[in-house]
């Protein structure tokens, strides 16, 4: 069986590797401190079934120092990026040895095999830098009047979850830093979290909490018109209470409760001309 996924892969830049190899020599080495450290992804292939195990190693000549019966997993990491193949990887498990895939030993044979291998994503968004709110399902459909909105609103109706999840982060990236790049890695399992943010700039990051909205008790002081379809009078009712929750009152409105005055009563306590 092979499973294809990515891998992130540390990597080192150092500003010394910049320097002429002929000056390698007086190069001081605490100018190696200095590497800037990041990180990519790659494709990885991974065999497990044994009938394919034994035949990519006698197809690729590997030769692990462990039985070859013993070999659990092969992975194979597209370290060009340009499809498997030639100048990649492979690892060998549980010892994690590793063999550089040379140019002749990819047979017609194992191209076949290895340009089937496709990518394994169950989910990725690769496009232009919009607001958060164009990858919300439900705000992408009602801002379907604009290009972006109407791309991740067609796929969010098929994965608004996975959309949603990345409309929160983008939108916690966007409102914390005003800075151009930013890279993060978030892999979460039954065992914990693991968060890491590089290739940032740390002056451009600001707290800002969210916009939590109304609260749902409100304080407030206003006025209500009750205004009477039947006569030119008008009551005024103050208000000055803690509102709730909202009361929806039938169209021909509430009956005062108060006392009709001498000579009529009329249903808000006035009366008529």
């Amino acid at each position: 069986m092979t499973h294809c996924t990515r891998r992130f892969l540390a990597g080192l830049l150092a500003a010394a590797a910049l320097m002429p190899l002929a000056g390698w020599a007086q190069a001081p080495m605490d100018s190696l401190r200095g590497a800037a450290f990041t990180q990519v992804t790659r494709p990885v292939a991974q065999i497990t079934q044994r009938g394919a195990i034994n035949r990519l190693m006698n197809e690729l000549i590997i030769t692990p120092r462990i039985p070859r019966d013993s070999v659990s997993r092969i992975e194979v990491i597209d370290v060009t990026e340009n499809g498997y193949g030639p100048d990649d990887l492979v690892v060998v498990y549980p010892s994690g040895e590793t063999f550089n895939i040379q140019p002749g030993m990819i047979t017609e044979r194992v191209a076949d095999i290895m340009s089937s291998w496709r990518l394994e994503s169950e989910f990725q968004y690769d496009g232009a830098l919009i607001a958060a709110d164009s990858l919300r399902p439900d705000t992408a459909q009602a801002g379907a009047s604009r290009s972006d909105s109407v791309r991740a609103g067609a796929a969010g109706l098929r994965k608004p979850a996975q959309y949603s999840i990345t409309a929160d982060l983008l939108e916690a990236v966007q409102r914390n830093y005003s800075g151009d790049s930013l890279s993060v890695l978030l892999e979460r399992t039954d065992q914990g979290l693991t968060v890491e943010m590089w290739n940032y700039d740390e002056s451009r990051m600001r707290f800002e909490p969210p916009d939590m909205g109304p609260p749902d008790t409100v304080r407030v002081r206003d006025m209500v018109y009750v205004v009477r379809s039947d006569s030119v009078v008008y009551d005024v009712i103050y208000i000055n209470k803690t509102v709730e929750e909202t009361t929806y009152i039938p169209e021909e409105g509430p009956v005062s409760s108060a006392p009709p005055p001498p000579g009529g009563s009329t249903g808000a306590g006035r009366e008529r001309r």
